[in-house]
């Protein structure tokens, strides 16, 4: 591997805005990272890890305030850039609609990158109450696809 391949590489990194990328050849394993960002307002759920470092994000709704509590909805976002697919196939029932009930381990979608399909979790029990992506529509990384009412 030479030095122009490990230049295409970072030049992927930027230009996909991917936290790293790893690839081995002939023995040799070459991997690069991006600097990592603060995580600020981010919380982690049951002691799970979600896929691509990403965490849920905890957002307050734009209601008016009032005396009773807040009520904080989870954004289940993308982690990773790709296609996003709400059903298992075409012409299949979608994974989640609004008002399903969702557990921590429930499928919610589907993202294709480079060919690959990865099943993305709700990552907390509640209900979604929003639905943010078109099916098939390309998605970035960190992007917000859902937002769940906790239960």
């Amino acid at each position: 591997m030479d030095n122009g391949e490990i230049e295409k590489l970072a030049a992927l990194i930027k230009a996909y805005e991917l936290e790293e990328i790893e690839l081995e050849r002939d023995g040799i394993r070459v991997r690069l990272c991006r600097r990592k960002f603060p995580e600020v307002g981010i919380q982690n759920y049951g002691g799970m890890i979600p896929a691509a470092g990403l965490q849920p994000q905890i957002m307050e709704t734009s209601e008016p305030p009032s005396r009773e509590p807040e009520v904080q909805l989870l954004a289940i976002a993308s982690p990773m850039v790709g296609t996003f697919y709400r059903a298992p196939a075409p012409g299949r029932p979608a994974f989640v609609e609004i008002g399903s009930a969702v557990q921590e381990s429930t499928v919610v979608c589907i993202i294709e990158a480079m060919k690959v399909l990865s099943e993305i979790p709700a990552e907390a029990a509640g209900t979604v109450v929003d639905v943010l992506v078109k099916d098939g529509q390309a998605v970035e990384y960190g992007q917000t696809l859902f937002k769940v009412r906790q239960n």
